[in-house]
């Protein structure tokens, strides 16, 4: 370069640069590069073939120094975002010049003609090589990287490396230890051996492939990190402060030279870029330091701790956020402001968790228990149809779906004597646990006074008396109950408020029995009821159902679509007792939505088939 003579050669800077950002196909472009350049200069072909191992080898190195060194659980891509970064990378330009300087001195001594491409001889001249390499590392390392990273462009990780080999990095650290040890010994007793120069040069060149082939250390986690704008602010001071420092180059290196008029004008200049590279970083890293304590320290603590909110996760200072945050609060400013509001945020959060786990336990106990009273309560249906009416003149099937965990519809049969049976269905107002204790309450009313009343009228009004008591949440039920007399045929009913069943007679359709309803059991005390009687014959049916199966509080208007029950009766009035149901059901569903019901589903169906059968 012409400001500093011909032992300044700036592009050896970019080896290591583009080696930690592109990994070993940077290396291998900036050294083949400098191969093509050196062959059409015509640079004796040997020496330039060293110079490309050389430099391709230092850009592996460094490579691989920022991914393995100074690590934590997941380190970044290259970038100057904080104090820690600068300072890894000034480390890691330093190693490298080191290794450098070692690898062109054992170069010198086992083939003469590297000295056209390294023309400083003596031992303290080389040393300039050290200061070449660094300075143009910081100055190409703080250009490239910096604009890779503002423009978000993306950087060669381990995870696209092939693993060749294993070696652990101990034995490279102990040949290098070698080399820089036989160096120095040669140095100072002044030993000029060919034979062992190229001893060493050989083993050089063996370790250094076997370097460039070695794999990373293993489960090496790498995080491309989009830069904030306080670090592009941070990374736009670093350039505008190195822009000025070169501005500024010449008149730094006159200054000098009036103090330093007896060393060499190159090395001056060396110096001046290696000490101005220096101070202008360190500067920056003071700089960053700065921001970063009073800044993006506190933000990023804030942005992990929000994280661990989004993923559920807890630390073991969880507990200590106010202590952690604590040095942040001392200043009266929008970060100390902004830190305690997230800090009050933060424990009222934590108190709204602690009382939602509570209320989520608790909830989860209700849930249990309702559970448990749900099988309670399927437990009280009966459900041996075909064992109850085994032998008998009649087939009977139900079905009970709850709107919810339990509910306040019901069905039941049983013998009243030898020659009679009972068969009901009722539905209480409302739904839930408090429907269900009435339920079970009424259902244990009816079938103990059964016993003891088989006048059907007196057996209601019984009921009703009794439902009466201790009934502060006023509800009431309504249910038809029949008694059939299998040997005669004869059925005896009371309508309760109830909805009209749908009998089916000989060959014929179901049709609505229309017969007005009495009081509701629960409504009122006195209330009277009125028995009614119908023969039944071979083949009749009886079809009884709540509200809930025609969706009447899903869908009010099926209040005007009675006939639509009754058309889906029809449909399956020569299948099975079960299918029968089960295929009323689900042509229902469509209609009303019984996916989602808000009342109970109760269906019962009774067919007798003649005391002809029983005999």
């Amino acid at each position: 370069m012409p400001f500093g003579g011909e032992y300044i050669v700036a592009d050896v800077g970019i080896a290591p640069v583009f080696g930690m950002m592109f990994g070993p196909i940077g290396g291998l472009g900036q050294a083949l590069s400098s191969l093509i350049w050196q062959l059409a200069e015509g640079v004796d072909p040997m020496a330039s073939l060293i110079d490309f191992a050389i430099m391709f080898t230092i850009s592996i190195i460094a490579y691989k120094l920022w991914y393995t060194t100074f690590t934590e659980t997941k380190i970044n891509t290259p970038k100057f975002n904080s104090t820690y970064n600068i300072l890894k990378f000034l480390i890691i330009a330093l190693i490298v010049s080191i290794v450098y300087w070692a690898l062109i001195y054992i170069s010198f001594e086992a083939y003469s003609k590297m000295y056209v491409i390294y023309p400083l001889s003596s031992f303290i001249a080389k040393t300039a090589y050290v200061l070449n390499l660094f300075n143009f590392t910081l100055i190409f390392g703080i250009f490239f990287i910096s604009i890779f990273n503002i423009e978000e462009l993306p950087m060669q990780t381990p995870d696209k490396w092939i693993n060749l080999i294993d070696i652990d990095d101990k034995y490279f650290l102990l040949g290098f230890t070698l080399l820089i040890g036989y160096i120095t010994v040669v140095q100072i007793f002044h030993i000029d051996n060919n034979i062992t120069d190229n001893i060493f040069f050989g083993l050089t060149v063996i370790m250094a492939i076997l370097f460039c082939l070695n794999k990373f250390e293993a489960n090496i986690e790498v995080r491309v990190i989009k830069y904030s704008i306080i670090e592009k602010i941070i990374l736009f001071f670093l350039i505008i402060l190195s822009i000025l420092f070169f501005v500024i180059f010449d008149e730094l290196v006159t200054i000098s030279l009036i103090f330093t008029y007896n060393f060499n004008e190159d090395y001056i200049q060396l110096f001046n870029l290696c000490f101005g590279s220096g101070m202008m970083i360190l500067f920056c890293m003071f700089h960053i330091y700065h921001v970063e304590k009073t800044i993006t320290n506190p933000i990023y603590g804030l942005i992990d701790s929000l994280n661990q909110y989004r993923n559920n996760e807890k630390t073991e200072n969880d507990e200590n956020y106010n202590e952690k945050f604590g040095k942040y609060l001392k200043h009266n400013d929008d970060m100390s402001r902004l830190i305690e509001s997230f800090i009050t945020l933060r424990n009222n959060i934590e108190n709204y968790l602690n009382n939602l786990k509570k209320t989520t336990a608790e909830k989860e106990k209700i849930e249990t228990e309702f559970k448990i009273a749900s099988n309670i309560q399927s437990g009280m249906l009966k459900t041996n149809f075909d064992e109850f009416s085994n032998d008998k003149p009649f087939k009977i099937y139900g079905l009970m779906e709850p709107a919810k965990e339990v509910g306040g519809a019901f069905y039941d049969y049983f013998n009243m004597d030898s020659e009679n049976t009972a068969f009901v269905i009722g539905d209480v107002s409302g739904t839930g646990v408090s429907s269900t204790l009435f339920m079970v309450k009424t259902m244990q009313l009816i079938e103990n006074h059964s016993k003891f009343d088989s006048d059907l009228e007196k057996l209601f009004e019984n009921v009703n008396e009794l439902s009466l008591q201790r009934n502060d949440d006023k509800l009431f039920v309504t249910s038809w109950f029949g008694k059939l007399n299998f040997m005669s045929g004869k059925l005896s009913f009371v309508n309760a408020g109830h909805n009209p069943p749908l009998v089916k007679h000989d060959n014929q359709d179901f049709e609505y029995l229309k017969i007005k309803p009495d009081y509701i059991i629960g409504g009122m005390e006195n209330a009277r009821y009125e028995k009614h009687e119908l023969d039944l014959s071979p083949g009749d049916m009886v079809f009884l159902y709540t509200d809930g199966a025609i969706g009447r509080k899903n869908n009010p208007e099926s209040f005007c679509n009675d006939e639509l029950l009754k058309e889906t009766v029809n449909k399956y009035k020569d299948e099975k007792l079960e299918n029968m149901i089960e295929g009323i059901k689900n042509d229902l569903n469509s209609v009303y939505n019984y996916d989602n019901p808000i009342d109970d589903i109760t269906m019962l169906v009774l067919k007798y088939n003649g005391c002809e059968s029983y005999e």
